[in-house]
């Protein structure tokens, strides 16, 4: 079964679960107005529990959804997690321990006793001696539930519209539930001070006998000793699949700069990655839906299995080529060159350990790449066509950029800001500049194929390239974190960007920038002195056509 069905079966497992305590801790609430009313509303949520399918969907459920969070916990292959993956596994472990009581005394009591385990018995059986117990479990439950509903739901674009309504629901539902239930509970423990009253309640509940309680309570004791004898086995084979994993085969799993961690054979390279304490960017625990860890595999692809449907949906969401994969998901079983592509793990160099607020200077080169007479092709245009152009237009750019070793380092409105030379030396990372510029140039005729006509007029850029010596550094922007070139020095490139579209030229690179490249003769170029204030004058050169430069390998442009 593909390990995307393994996750549907999780998440609707866990929606319906969720609903049936949303339900339940709603049913508490009304304990606010009476216990009476507590009663009509739970008879009227018993007609779909306590019904047969309700009863198939509700223990389907709770079984598939249990089995599958200890399956996946014991085949992790690292614990270093993020701390909401802690609370959540820790949560979830502990709600196993307190809710099997409560289902012997409720449910099994109704089952094999006859027992009519509505809120007098339940509040009678609980109130006050193990209110306490009551009250921790259900703050488990809507904590392990929420803090699901919230990973599953942020990478929705309407989620943010409504967060602040779900949290105030999300902290009301409990208040209230926990309210009524002490209300509830004192006026049951009230009626039940009267001996009178407290006989016939045991009458009506049909309270379990002496013999019956015995019972209970064997099945409570065995309850417990099953689900610790479950913890101790899951422990023991999380331990042993560790030292399995120690002393398992390794690969060499080779990052920019030459960084290389040894990975073993089994676990997910995400799974690598934490282990080795290396920078972790995903946000979904490796299910497969933020697209926050994906690498371009640059060498050992082959090795690799095809992406799974949950995998392929988010590539093909994020228009990634085929190279591209998520960390989470692939599972290295020879060596493999990885890339990552998101900016927290991009730099896997000294910068990725540092704290926010500091930086290093690093020698790279910026290139501002500009989409020629804007303004024209978005006038008058409806959002969702101009949203449609731009995403083709600036996908080729940035599929141009992530296949020459090059990072996105932000959009302009108009263009985009790209550095390259950040992990491969800045020789390396100004050919790898105009190899990227040249792919988007032959790029832009497969754009223009297929939306020219529409827009009316070819697209054509307006490019600038400068190698220049940077502040690099962590960016913290709220909710958001990544790392970005600061300080001056892109006015440069913009500058160079803005005279090609002057002079009618694709290409304005400085001449240092060439010759780091190792060009020879460019032929028939284009020349000027850019000034600029009091950041002097620049060298510059004009190019009508990228395609045409010839750019050297590395080989060539040092043959020593």
């Amino acid at each position: 079964m593909p390990a995307v069905t393994f996750q549907t079966l999780r998440l609707v497992s866990g929606l319906i679960l969720f609903a049936f305590a949303a339900t339940h801790f709603l049913n508490h609430a009304v304990g606010l107005f009476s216990l009476e009313a507590m009663d009509e509303v739970q008879e009227w949520r018993l007609l779909v529990t306590r019904s047969w399918p309700g009863m198939i969907v509700l223990a389907g459920a709770l079984l598939t959804h249990a089995a599958l969070a200890f399956a996946r916990t014991i085949q992790r292959g690292t614990w270093r997690l993020p701390p909401w993956e802690l609370i959540q596994l820790a949560t979830g472990f502990a709600i196993l321990v307190l809710l099997l009581p409560h289902i012997v005394e409720t449910h099994v009591a109704h089952a094999l006793f006859g027992v009519q385990d509505g809120y007098l018995y339940a509040l009678a059986l609980l109130w006050p001696k193990a209110a306490w117990i009551q009250t921790v479990l259900l703050l488990l439950v809507w904590t392990h539930g929420c803090l699901g509903l919230h990973h599953w739901l942020k990478f929705r674009s309407w989620y943010r519209l409504v967060q602040p309504l779900l949290i105030i629901l999300a902290v009301a539902l409990p208040m209230a539930a926990l309210m009524g239930f002490v209300v509830a509970g004192r006026s049951v423990a009230a009626l039940l001070s009267d001996p009178g009253m407290a006989e016939r309640m045991r009458e009506v509940t049909h309270w379990p006998g002496e013999l019956d309680a015995k019972w209970l309570g064997l099945f409570k004791m065995s309850a417990w000793i099953a689900a610790a004898a479950l913890l101790v086995a899951g422990a023991t084979i999380v331990v042993f699949r560790h030292i399995a994993l120690l002393a398992a085969p390794k690969v060499a799993i080779t990052f920019p700069g030459g960084a290389t961690l040894q990975a073993a054979i089994g676990p997910t390279l995400l799974d690598s990655i934490r282990s080795h304490d290396l920078a972790d960017p995903s946000a979904c625990g490796g299910r497969a839906r933020c697209g926050l860890c994906r690498v371009r595999v640059e060498k050992g692809a082959e090795s690799l299995a095809a992406p799974s449907r949950a995998e392929r949906a988010v590539l093909d969401e994020l228009a990634a080529p085929g190279n591209v994969r998520l960390a989470c998901q692939i599972r290295p079983a020879a060596p493999l060159t990885v890339t990552p592509l998101i900016g927290e793990v991009e730099m896997l160099a000294p910068i990725a350990a540092q704290d926010a607020g500091q930086g290093e200077r690093r020698a790279v080169c910026l290139v501002d790449i500009r989409v020629r007479a804007f303004p024209a092709i978005a006038a008058d245009r409806l959002a969702s066509d101009l949203a449609f152009i731009l995403n083709e237009i600036f996908g080729a750019v940035a599929d141009a950029v992530d296949a020459h070793a090059g990072r996105i380092d932000r959009f302009l409105g108009d263009g985009v800001l790209a550095v390259f030379g950040e992990l491969r030396g800045l020789d390396q990372g100004c050919r790898d500049a105009l190899q990227a510029i040249q792919a988007m140039d032959l790029a832009m005729d497969r754009v223009n194929e297929k939306i020219g006509a529409e827009i009316g007029r070819p697209v054509e850029l307006a490019i600038g390239a400068r190698a220049t010596e940077i502040v690099v550094g962590r960016l913290d922007l709220g909710r958001l974190t990544q790392i970005a070139v600061l300080g001056l020095g892109t006015e440069w490139p913009a500058r160079m960007a803005q005279l090609a579209d002057t002079r009618g030229w694709q290409l304005v690179l400085s001449g240092d920038v060439a010759s780091r490249a190792g060009l020879g003769d460019l032929g028939d170029v284009s020349r000027e002195t850019l000034a600029a204030g009091q950041g002097g004058a620049l060298e510059v050169i004009g190019v009508s056509r990228a395609r045409d430069i010839a750019v050297p390998s590395a080989a060539l442009a040092n043959p020593g």
